[in-house]
């Protein structure tokens, strides 16, 4: 991956804002690594509040491993600062995880129906045995 450069660089490394008047930009999930954490204030990355953004990595579809800089400021709406650290990856690479995400989410679905499936069987034997109780107890009354 590319790392953080200090240079002044006006490619892929311009802040990206969402106005508030817009719908807030959606912040990918994210992972904790020791390695970038806490707030940007070293990288100089300011959000529409004034304080410095906060580094996160992407565990979230084809962005999965990039670095990143959001609005840390808590308390308050997102001002949308998005500002990515590292360039895309490779299309080849973007492939391989979006297919991992996709198995991940059909085997999600896959578990859940499973547990429905297993929910619907134990509420019909519940069922029976709540029937068969109520046969039983009009058996020995005659």
């Amino acid at each position: 991956m590319v790392s953080w450069s200090d240079s002044e660089s006006t490619e892929g490394s311009a802040a990206q804002y969402i106005s508030s008047d817009d719908s807030p930009l959606k912040i990918p999930a994210t992972i904790d690594e020791p390695s970038f954490e806490g707030l940007a204030d070293d990288l100089n990355v300011i959000c529409e509040h004034g304080n410095p953004g906060r580094k996160y990595i992407a565990f979230e579809g084809i962005s999965t491993g990039r670095r990143f800089i959001a609005c840390a400021t808590e308390g308050v709406g997102n001002c949308g600062l998005v500002q990515w650290v590292d360039d895309h990856l490779p299309e080849h690479l973007q492939n391989a995880i979006h297919k991992l995400w996709l198995m991940y989410e059909h085997s999600q679905h896959d578990n859940k129906m499973a547990c429905l499936k297993h929910s619907s069987t134990v509420h019909n034997l519940t069922q029976q045995k709540k029937s068969c109780r109520r046969h039983m107890r009009s058996l020995l009354k005659m």
